[in-house]
Parts: C-alpha cells; structure tokens; sequence
C-alpha cells in the first residue's frame, strides 16, 4: 500500500447536468476519484441514473442549508419568499448564531437529504457541506449526530497546510477562509475524532483556481497518510452567474484534472487515488 493516498472530491454533483457531465468526465478521463452529491437541486435525480456509468467513483452526500429548494418541511425555515434556500457560508452561520432552533431546521433538512439519498440506492461514503457549513460547531455536531444515525463513517475535515513555495496566487479572501476553517476544523477534529479520516482538505484557499500547476505541486507534496483535495470541475452551461460564482473555472478545473502531466503525476507508485469507501 501506498504511503501517501489521496481523495480527490468533486463537489455539486447534480447541481446541473453540465456539472454532473463534468464531473464523469473527470472521473474517466482523469483523476477524480469522489465525488459528493447535492441531493436538493434540480438534476439529483438524473445526476444518480448516471451513476452507472461510474461504478467506481465514491459518492457522498454534499449537504446543503444555503442554495436551493428545501426537501424537508422544516427546511421550508431556511428559505427566503421564493420558497429556495439562498444564505452565503456567513449567512448560515450568522442565521444560526441569531436564532439557535434554526440548527433544527438544518440537522432535519440535512436528515432528509441523506435519506433522499438512501432511498436512490446509494450508500454514502462520506458527508460534506455546501459552503462549508459543518465547520461552524452547533452545525458540526448534528451532522456528526447524522453520521452515527446512517452509520456514514467519514465527515470532510477541515485543515490546509500546503508545503513549501511556488504555489499559484490564492485570492485574500479565500486565504482567509481557508485559514478559519484550519482553526474550526482542528477544533471539531478534536470533538468528534472518530469522523475524520483524513488529515485535512486541500484546494480551500485555490477554490475556483486550481489549475494543472496547482495539482502537480499537490501530487509532489502531498506528505504521508490521507489527504483530500477538494475540486469543482464541470461544464458551466446551465449554471447562472447568480447561482454561483464558480462558471468558466469549471471548466478550467475539468481541463486541469484530465491533464496527462497530472494523470501521469498521480499514478506515482508512492501515491494512492482512492475514496472514504476505501477507507
């Protein structure tokens, strides 16, 4: 066995039909290994049939309290006039911390996405969430709560350290959230160790900017043990601007994790590709 194995996770998983083609894309022509669910959007559902073609892509559940229609009645608490969920990371947060009964209304439409999940015949390997949510604490441990209920063994870890120079320019405001999550998820590492199984999640600061620079440098460093590498391949049509602000990086995300250099760099016989459910 490899002495360094790494997860890399394409996030949004039938957010769209681009983004699901995107993700199968790299998938089999490169080297996502994982990928996670968003089991409230509108092309879930054609999202799962896909999943055929890709017997050996890990899927977990991508858990959403910010975008999107709820599934659950008391999700109805976490959306606007429209009837759709619409908060940033802060929004849920703040929201939360205002109002404490509204982490309810999250553990239960967080309850109904895995079980959507379930019911579409797919047993999660891992969970994670949209806009990184579970780092705030209440939010963390009803997820965790969740993860014992479904018997799901593995929740996305918090913690960027990338090693040595030369790494491409990050955003300010992405360094800042990458290093926020570092502190909240040691601290929620710490509450609930049995959930974690990496020692953290790269591609937090370079989200929207991972290029084939980014991954080479990734496969070269990634020191012993297991890491994962969050991404967000896919094909932007479909997609509008005010639903995310990821659109043409997606493709350039595709692009990149197809990259024969990078495939090549991860086929390395001192580095592992796997997902949670080989854990």
């Amino acid at each position: 066995m490899a002495t360094r194995r790494v997860i890399i996770n394409a996030d949004d998983f039938g957010w769209s039909d681009g983004t699901t083609e995107g993700i199968l894309r790299a998938h089999h022509g490169g080297v996502v290994s994982s990928t996670s669910i968003a089991a409230n959007m509108p092309a879930a559902a054609a999202a799962v049939r896909r999943l055929a073609e890709a017997p050996r892509l890990g899927v977990g559940v991508h858990l959403n309290a910010s975008q999107g229609p709820p599934l659950s009645p008391a999700g109805a608490a976490l959306a606007g006039p429209q009837g759709l969920m619409d908060r940033s990371a802060a929004g849920v947060v703040l929201a939360c911390f205002a109002r404490p009964r509204l982490v309810d209304a999250v553990e239960q439409e967080f309850d109904a996405q895995i079980r959507w999940v379930l019911d579409h015949g797919i047993r999660p390997t891992h969970l994670d969430t949209h806009r990184h949510s579970h780092a705030y604490a209440p939010i963390c441990g009803r997820v965790a709560a969740l993860a014992q209920r479904y018997r799901i063994r593995f929740v996305r870890r918090y913690g960027e350290r990338l090693p040595g120079r030369g790494w491409p320019a990050a955003p300010a405001k992405q360094r800042a959230i990458a290093r926020a999550l570092q502190l909240l998820g040691g601290r929620n590492a710490a509450r609930w160790p049995a959930l974690h199984a990496t020692q953290g999640v790269w591609g937090v600061a370079h989200t929207g900017r991972i290029d084939a620079r980014w991954l080479l440098l990734a496969a070269e460093r990634l020191p012993p043990g297991v890491t994962e590498i969050m991404t967000h391949p896919g094909l932007p049509e479909g997609l509008a601007a005010g639903q995310t602000r990821l659109l043409e990086s997606r493709r350039a995300e595709l692009d990149a994790l197809c990259d024969p250099a990078v495939r090549s760099a991860f086929a390395g016989p001192d580095l592992e590709l796997v997902h949670y459910g080989n854990l």
